[in-house]
């Protein structure tokens, strides 16, 4: 059998998880950003024979990665726009870790990753680390409510270093941003992209994933780019999606 069947076997053994939240008018965005529209310009009513829209979008809407010119200026040793970030950035083995009980003012320690890993994976180089706090609940459009917007759980500047120092590829959490919103001046931020991992952000579903899964979550080529939308998914053995989706509805 051929590499590229063997490939698309074991592919198809897994089962395809979505984690992208759906793009659409109304959707809850970062306060001090721009917002996402959505505007038809041509239609079937208008005699086109195709329907074409428009879309108005920044580049941290809905799930998206932040590339490290993010926070970084050009010339600091770390500094990659969107186009330049490597694609490996974006995919490899993910470790989901459940900080699901966490209040908004509560932040990831280091100590706390380091217990997840004793019970659970070692985190290795060139992993992509997934943090679930649940949040993607509140995850509803503007005008019904504030809340996800409002305040959200984060990570500590000494739990981002030492993910920093294990050399992964990327973290990731179901909030508006890694930095807690009670957080000072963006640690997080500041020791993960300063060490060249891109930051994926607005994730749901994690609960769907943990432990360990294969992450892709692409972005799109910008030149210049600060970050992109991404259409985030991660495989699973199917037997582990089952255990996973039973163990889920009976915490609910």
């Amino acid at each position: 059998m051929s590499s590229v069947r063997n490939l698309l076997h074991a592919v198809e053994s897994m089962e395809m998880i979505d984690l992208t939240h759906v793009l659409e008018e109304d959707m809850p965005v970062y306060p001090t950003h721009s917002r996402y529209f959505h505007t038809k310009w041509d239609s079937f009513e208008t005699g086109s024979p195709a329907l074409v829209c428009q879309l108005l979008i920044n580049e941290h809407c809905g799930t998206h990665v932040d590339a490290t010119g993010h926070f970084l200026k050009e010339g600091e040793p770390a500094h990659r726009y969107m186009a330049e970030t490597p694609l490996e950035h974006c995919m490899g083995r993910a470790l989901t870790l459940d900080f699901s009980s966490y209040e908004a003012s509560d932040l990831v320690s280091r100590q706390e990753v380091l217990s997840w890993e004793r019970e659970h994976f070692s985190i290795e180089e060139g992993d992509i680390v997934l943090f679930r706090f649940g949040w993607d609940r509140y995850w509803t459009p503007r005008s019904a409510g504030r809340t996800y917007t409002a305040s959200w759980p984060g990570l500590s500047e000494e739990a981002a270093a030492y993910l920093a120092s294990k050399k992964i590829k990327a973290v990731g959490c179901d909030t508006l941003a890694v930095d807690s919103s009670h957080s000072d001046g963006y640690p997080a931020h500041y020791q993960l992209l300063g060490n060249g991992i891109t930051i994926f952000e607005n994730l749901k579903g994690l609960e769907r994933i943990a432990g360990e899964s294969f992450f892709i979550g692409f972005p799109l080529k910008i030149k210049g780019g600060s970050g992109s939308p991404v259409r985030a998914v991660a495989w699973i053995p199917k037997n582990e999606a089952r255990r996973l989706s039973v163990h889920h509805a009976e915490h609910q």
